[in-house]
Formats: structure tokens, C-alpha cells, sequence
């Protein structure tokens, strides 16, 4: 082989090396779009569970109504004024978990030692998928899976009184009025002291969401919430402090014509 020859097999593996360089980037570049893609599908199908969710728990509380003539209260009360339960636990029938309700003892706190063996039985409508889920190490902790809350106030469809809302009080419009929320940091979702409060949720909406603890989601720049009329809105975090607490009241602006409450459709989605 003359030299010729020699810089000319260089030349090539040379070549051979940029090529294989260039393949290989290209590659890494190739999973790095395709791992993406797979994280935003995956991601846009987490929001949309958490939109089904959230219809899920409008229609509950539509059957609810149906049955009550008024929205559920946040909570119900002993006889000396004590908490007992959560709306989420009234919804249950209503959420196709007659047997779960029925096991549990409406005449007893939430926290009773008969009561406590449901903390970790989470109905599935209160999870959020984009809720980081850790590695759970007892059974309170694992309770802490709820990632939806009412807004209590004493201008809210959830008054801080216990006292049960009639749709009819709702002045401002029932597609004006926020009825259940995300909350960043799930909670047991029997407790009827784990909902938000009005202030917590202004004072929180002042925050940038990866900064947030409560009112909030994982799903980035804000957070659904469903409105007393069953539309879904998601809530940017810039979303202005004063449009936000109109959003939260009931009757903050002069009557208009409310909606009647619409009658409760089959839903065959999954």
C-alpha cells in the first residue's frame, strides 16, 4: 500500500467517524423528541382525567341536589357543632360507592377509631394523576391522596357555617361561581377540615404554582376548577386576585338571571 493508498483509507475512517458522530446525535436528539412527545401525551392525558374527574364530581353533586334541593354542605356537624364528615363523603352514593358509604359511621367523627380503616381507601374520582406520588410508609400518609377541595367562605357555595347552599342563592350565576378546585398538596379526603378557605386560596394564587402548597395543581401555569353550572375552567396563575375572589362569591354582583341546574346525563366515559 503506497501512501496515496494510506491517506486515502485516513480520509475514510475519518469520514466513517464523522458519519457515525453525526448518526449518533442524531439519535440521542431523535429519543430526546420522542421521549418528550411521549411525556406531553402523557401529561395532556393526566389533564384530561383530571377534567373527568372533576365532571364526575359536578354530576354527583347535580344527583345530589336532585335528591336535597340544595349542594351538599361542606361538612356535617354533631349536635354540639363538632365536624363530622366531608362533602366528599355525602357525595359517595352519588360517585357509585354505595358500599363504601354504607360501611361507614355518619354518626361518628371522621377520625374515630371505626372510621379511620377508610382513610386509605381513596375513591378514584379525588386522585389527581400529575400528583407526584411517593413511596408510602403508613397508612395516614397514604390516605393523603385527594387533590380536590372545596373553596369555604362565608360568600361561597360552601359557607364556613356547615350550611347547605340552594342553588337559587347563587345571584352572580351558576357559570360565575367556582364550585370544587385543585389543590397541589392532597389531603385526606375524609377530613372536613382539609378544605380551603378563600383567603388561603387569594393568598396562595399570589404565588407562581411550582411555588404553591395548596390551591394549586402539578399540571403547571394553574389549575382546573369546575363551576357551579358544570363547566370546566383552567385557571391561569397569573389570573387577576380581584377576578379570582368574584369567581368564589355568590352574590358579589348586582342579580342577573340564573340557569336552571341541569338534570343529571349518563356519562359512558372511562
Amino acid at each position: 500500500m503506497d501512501f496515496e493508498d494510506v491517506q486515502i483509507s485516513r480520509r475514510r475512517r475519518a469520514l466513517l467517524w464523522i458519519i457515525s458522530i453525526f448518526l449518533l446525535f442524531g439519535a440521542v436528539a431523535l429519543l430526546l423528541a420522542v421521549s418528550s412527545f411521549l411525556l406531553a401525551m402523557r401529561e395532556n392525558a393526566r389533564r384530561e382525567r383530571c377534567e373527568f374527574n372533576l365532571a364526575k364530581l359536578y354530576e354527583a353533586t347535580v344527583e345530589y341536589y336532585n335528591a336535597n334541593a340544595t349542594f351538599p354542605p361542606a361538612f356535617t356537624t354533631d349536635e354540639n357543632g363538632q365536624k363530622l364528615h366531608s362533602w366528599r363523603v355525602l357525595l359517595l352514593p352519588y360517585l357509585g360507592e354505595e358500599k363504601l358509604f354504607s360501611q361507614i359511621k355518619l354518626d361518628e367523627p371522621w377520625d374515630s377509631d371505626w372510621n379511620r380503616q377508610f382513610w386509605t381507601k381513596t375513591p378514584n374520582v379525588f386522585r389527581c394523576a400529575s400528583t407526584p406520588i411517593s413511596n408510602y410508609e403508613d397508612d395516614e400518609t397514604r390516605a393523603k391522596r385527594c387533590a380536590y377541595s372545596c373553596i369555604i367562605g362565608s360568600n361561597t357555595a360552601f359557607p364556613e357555617s356547615g350550611d347547605a347552599v340552594d342553588p337559587d342563592l347563587i345571584v352572580d350565576g351558576l357559570a360565575n361561581t367556582i364550585m370544587y378546585v385543585e389543590r397541589k398538596n392532597p389531603s385526606n379526603w375524609m377530613d372536613p377540615n382539609s378544605d380551603l378557605s378563600v383567603d388561603q386560596a387569594l393568598e396562595e394564587n399570589q404565588k407562581p404554582v411550582k411555588e404553591r402548597k395548596d390551591f394549586g395543581s402539578w399540571h403547571g401555569r394553574g389549575e382546573y376548577v369546575v363551576m357551579c353550572d358544570g363547566g370546566r375552567r383552567f385557571l391561569s396563575e397569573n389570573i387577576d386576585y380581584s377576578v379570582l375572589n368574584l369567581f368564589f362569591g355568590i352574590n358579589d354582583s348586582e342579580k342577573i338571571e340564573t340557569p336552571d341546574l341541569p338534570e343529571d346525563e349518563p356519562n359512558d366515559a372511562e
